[in-house]
């Protein structure tokens, strides 16, 4: 499930929980702090539109929760829930993680959890009404993540200027498992709207130890871009819903910006003639009798 649930981090790694930028940056009396992003889903050539993505990551003092759901246009969708542990100075850690997956007829297809406190985990399939799942109780390193999360820590090493990382992931490619994922950061150009240029890249894979040799051709790269100039804010990505599943390009929608307001000189005002303001007196009756000057006959000759 690495790949299919990484969308959210458009708002992690923009939000870079558990710095001190974010605690300066969340209300100090409420503790509360929210974020909301939209991603459109398209097939990977990135010509037909499949569906679209919508996610909100809330954070409630020291603890962040992710929930994002995808909905296709065929009428298939998936649904995450999971929480995540801040510490001052330090990336989230997991707390719990659960992704669901449904078919066009709402008919349950995946289902992968884990409780990083517990250790606890599982991962269902199923399959014309019936399903099978696989349990088992792991150790979860610290730097683990599972879903949304994975990029969070990616986004934090390009800011540091990194060249590759290694972090360890939650996942039910092969049953409930943790595995290492390696990721090569480096710059590479970005070509679908609204986003263009050269953006950063990380190509990513999970390590299955020598079982690599055989399992690679069945273990796409996930590629994922971020925005340099945005503080390293997620711009979409390559990758497959899950393991062996449809392979989808992610593309995150900006933001509508408000336009600035246009200048515009204000029209000078009117000048009209002076007048009195008194109101004028009705003329006389012999006045008013008398013809206009105009109309007077002429004076007669002597």
């Amino acid at each position: 499930m690495i790949a299919a649930a990484i969308v959210a981090v458009a708002l992690l790694s923009s939000l870079r929980i558990g710095t001190d930028a974010a605690a300066a940056a969340a209300p100090a009396a409420a503790g509360v702090s929210a974020l909301n992003s939209d991603l459109y889903i398209y097939d990977p050539t990135g010509t037909r539109l499949l569906g679209r993505a919508h996610y909100t990551v809330t954070q409630h003092d020291s603890v962040v929760t992710i929930e994002g759901r995808n909905d296709f246009i065929d009428g298939q969708r998936d649904v995450e829930h999971e929480t995540l542990k801040t510490a001052e100075g330090e990336l989230p850690r997991l707390l719990t993680y659960e992704h669901d997956f449904f078919d066009a007829h709402g008919a349950a297809q995946l289902t992968a959890s884990a409780d990083a406190v517990t250790g606890k985990t599982s991962c269902a399939k199923y399959e014309n009404g019936r399903g099978t799942i696989e349990t088992a109780v792991l150790q979860f390193p610290p730097d683990t993540y599972a879903g949304a999360d994975v990029l969070v820590p990616v986004a934090d090493q390009f800011r540091r200027g990194a060249t590759d990382l290694d972090i360890h992931v939650f996942d039910c490619a092969l049953g409930p498992r943790i595995l290492t994922l390696h990721a090569d950061l480096a710059r590479a150009p970005w070509s679908f709207r609204p986003h263009d240029g050269e953006l950063a890249r990380a190509d990513a894979h999970p390590v299955f130890g020598w079982f690599n040799l055989l399992l690679k051709p069945f273990v796409p790269t996930i590629r994922m871009w971020f925005d340099p100039l945005r503080d390293y804010a997620f711009v979409g990505g390559m990758l497959s819903r899950y393991y062996r599943g449809p392979e989808v390009l992610l593309v995150s929608i900006r933001p509508a910006i408000k336009p600035q307001p246009a200048f515009e000189r204000p029209e000078p005002p009117a000048f009209t003639a002076p007048h009195d303001s008194a109101t004028p007196a009705p003329p006389s009756s012999a006045a008013a009798a008398a013809p206009p000057l105009s109309a007077a006959a002429p004076a007669p000759e002597h």
